[in-house]
């Protein structure tokens, strides 16, 4: 069954967008339905038999107690068997909802998954056949699910159709995708094929005449096998070890020339294959040589080295990229990188390299329309073939169905290949049935265009048929209605329809210009106008149309029309009216187109400065409102700050105990200096450190005295500045740090005396006795304040 991981890349894009609106041919109500008396029995059964096969299930009445009971109970829950039977009962509760929920939507992947899930785990064969080809009728399968079905079919080889079955699941299997695991599988059946007939070398197949078409027969299937995946650079060699190992088992028991000329020639060819193990090969062909001609060993070697050693180095170019995709986890982006250099390489370019390169990108990425795009435009360019071509394209509508662009391009290769009107209108018609596809507005116009051109092409414009012309103008009316159609319920265009009317422009100018309908074409633009009458450039193209039909005076009239209009873009037509008034008008023509030009630009300058005016207020509102949401924050922040610094006071104050607070208070601490405030300290050093200034003369004194006033301020040297020793003891020792630049008790003495004699002087005796001073007094002294 599929896991998680192997259906994700479909599940996901099938549940988004409800993808494959294919519908499903009708296989009557006995293909998927379930015999209903089958499914009544097994949703009514009970687990008799489990319970009869599995002893932990028997629920014999014991004298137990409740604690041995619940232990039962809870290994039981821990049996596989219970588990597997709990799984039977859920499965047997959901299938009646999910294929009724088939019924009602049969294009959702994951229904589809779940049904095969179900059916699988209940062990239905024949339902569970049904509902894979169900299935994959609408859908490449994953690589998960192809090789369930392969292993279920394998069970069936005894059959009387069980290998043609088997057979024709591989053929499908090779279609989807590039698989190794699948290749691995076939081969690996096709091999044990032949050694069921082959035996060992005593018993087993001894005649070589007999044993030759079963030889050839496998050879055949096995180089199926090589071919598709010769160009996988990275894992082809899985496939290759296999096949050359059997062409060896052959040679060893018929050796010929012939035979060894034909291994050896293969071994050549895979030498020559980009390859990133062919150093394996190259070892393995020396076994070759030394085994079966050894005798021209060394000529052999030299001509095969020539080409390994181109194809060694063009390996290793080649496994940078595949090591950095492992890095990147096989990116699609990586991906396309690779892509690239392996488009301008010159070392072994190869056309099929490329194409692997996409087959293992399109494998993990199945849902991308942008690769699956440009995998096809790459055949467009490069490998034109169109058996190349048809079967990627069908295979890009079967992975995106609703995509538009891929459905075109599977219409223009179908019409490449001169495929039938009706098979090809068949693919349109398909297409248009995908609900996916019809909600989305480009990829419906895209699709609709193809047909509308698949249409035109099929007319001979020199000798047109009614019926040609019918078919082609049916097309674009359908398209239209498509396109406008506003009430189906999953298209989202409303009214309007395409904004670009693309659709419309296109039958227009059929009509006007390859069919002469002048008329039509202009009912066509006038129904464009109704719709799209604000776009600018809707009226400028219906002026071009009845200007390129030669009616040039209804231009002048759809110009006076337009800009009476409130269009998004006035400015063109005003340029254009200028423009075929230049070229076309007449001079009371141009002064009208002048005078309603004029008018037109006031109104839109006045239009624009109002917008402008608006704009700016707004643009004001809005800084405004940046400026105090900015300012509010602001206030918020700093109130939170000061909440924060009180709560800190407070947690501190209430912390400490009332005795502590006492004890500071009252207690006098043992040096005071050194346990001064920084506040006191930093404000009394400011004082002392700024520059002093200059002290006022009071009289005329003595040189001695100037000396000693300069030699108080570099260095005190008198009474002035000592403090004295009872004021000292009075405010406090340690008031201030400057104080300790005054002068000691031993130094003051003389200046004492000093003061004390009565030297002449030429100005007014000096007091005798000092009047004691404030440290206050002191300071400003000292520093030349007072």
């Amino acid at each position: 069954m599929a896991s998680p991981k192997d259906i994700t890349a479909h599940g996901n894009a099938a549940v988004d967008q409800t993808i494959y609106s294919v519908p499903a041919k009708d296989s009557g109500d006995n293909d998927m339905a379930i015999n209903e008396q089958s499914l009544t029995d097994a949703t009514t059964m009970d687990l008799t038999g489990i319970v009869n096969k599995n002893p932990t299930y028997s629920m014999e009445v014991n004298e137990s107690s409740d604690d041995d009971l619940l232990d039962n109970q809870i290994s039981e829950l821990d049996d596989p068997a219970a588990i597997q039977a709990q799984k039977t009962l859920e499965a047997l509760e959901q299938l009646p909802q999910v294929m009724e929920q088939l019924d009602q939507d049969n294009t959702r992947f994951e229904l589809h998954v779940r049904l095969i899930e179900i059916l699988s785990l209940l062990d239905f064969p024949d339902q569970l056949e049904s509902a894979r080809e169900n299935m994959h009728e609408l859908f490449p399968l994953p690589e998960s699910m192809w090789l369930d079905w392969i292993n279920d079919a394998k069970k069936n080889l005894d059959t009387e159709d069980g290998e043609a079955k088997l057979r024709l699941l591989y053929n499908e299997a090779e279609k989807d995708y590039l698989s190794i695991p699948i290749w691995k599988s076939y081969v690996d059946f096709i091999l044990a094929r032949f050694d069921s007939v082959w035996g060992d070398d005593e018993t087993g197949l001894n005649n070589e005449a007999e044993a030759e078409m079963v030889i050839e027969n496998t050879r055949e299937d096995l180089m199926k096998a090589v071919r598709a995946t010769s160009y996988h650079v990275m894992e082809s060699h899985e496939i290759w070890n296999k096949y050359s190992g059997f062409e060896i088992r052959v040679l060893k028991r018929f050796q010929s020339p012939e035979r060894f000329e034909k291994v050896k020639k293969a071994f050549m060819e895979r030498l020559s294959t980009l390859h990133i193990a062919c150093e394996q090969t190259f070892s393995d062909y020396s076994g070759l040589i030394s085994t079966f001609d050894n005798e021209n060993y060394e000529s052999n070697m030299v001509e095969a080295n020539k080409i390994y050693a181109k194809t060694k180095e063009a390996a290793i170019e080649r496994d940078y990229f595949e090591q950095q995709l492992t890095q990147h986890g096989y990116s699609l982006d990586m991906f396309y990188q690779y892509i690239e250099n392996e488009k301008i390489t010159t070392k072994k370019p190869s056309l099929n390299n490329v194409r692997g390169l996409y087959e293992r990108a399109v494998s993990m990425y199945c849902t991308d329309v942008g690769l699956w795009n440009d995998y096809v435009l790459f055949f467009f360019e490069r490998v034109r073939v169109q058996i190349f071509l048809e079967a990627t394209t069908l295979r890009a509508v079967r992975n995106c169905p609703w995509s538009g662009i891929l459905w075109a391009h599977l219409g223009r290769v179908l019409e490449t290949g001169k495929k039938s009107h009706e098979k090809i209108s068949e693919i349109f018609d398909r297409a248009l049935e995908n609900k996916a596809l019809l909600a989305s507005l480009e990829d419906l116009v895209a699709l609709l265009r193809a047909k509308c051109d698949f249409e035109r092409r099929r007319v001979d414009w020199e000798e047109p048929d009614e019926e040609t012309i019918m078919d082609l103008r049916v097309a674009f009316e359908e398209a239209l209605v498509y396109i406008s159609e506003a009430d189906r319920g999953y298209t989202a265009f409303g009214k309007i329809g395409d904004p670009y009317y693309r659709i419309e422009k296109y039958y227009a100018y059929i009509e006007g210009k390859k069919l002469g309908n002048v008329k039509k074409a202009r009912e066509i633009w006038e129904g464009v106008i109704k719709k799209h009458g604000r776009q600018s450039e809707a009226w400028i193209q219906y002026i071009d149309f009845e200007r390129s039909a030669g009616n040039e005076h209804r231009c002048a009239s759809l110009f006076k029309q337009a800009l009476s209009k409130n269009l998004d873009y006035p400015e063109r037509i005003m340029d254009a009216w200028m423009t075929f008034e230049h070229e076309e008008g007449t001079v009371d023509s141009m002064e009208d187109a002048l005078i309603r030009i004029n008018k037109g630009s006031k109104l839109l300058t006045r239009n624009w400065q109002a917008n402008l005016a608006e704009q700016e207020t707004a643009e004001g509102k809005k800084k405004e409102k940046e400026k105090e949401k900015e300012m509010s924050a602001k206030i918020k922040k700093s109130a939170h700050r000061r909440k924060l610094k009180e709560t800190k006071k407070q947690s501190f104050e209430l912390s400490m105990a009332p005795s502590e607070k006492e004890n500071k208070v009252h207690s006098v601490p043992t040096v005071p200096i050194l346990k001064r405030k920084a506040s006191e300290m930093n404000i009394f050093e400011n004082d002392v450190f700024k520059k002093p200034k200059p002290i006022q003369k009071i009289s005329a004194e003595p040189k001695v005295e100037k000396k000693a006033v300069a030699n108080v301020e570099t260095k005190p040297a008198s009474g002035l500045g000592m403090i004295p020793h009872g004021m000292r003891n009075a405010r406090g020792r340690g008031r201030g740090k400057g104080t300790r630049l005054a002068i000691s008790r031993n130094q003051a003495k003389p200046a004492e005396q000093a003061t004390s004699t009565h030297a002449p002087t030429a100005g007014p005796t000096a007091p005798q006795t000092i009047t004691p001073k404030s440290n206050d007094d002191f300071r400003a002294l000292l520093l030349g304040k007072k």
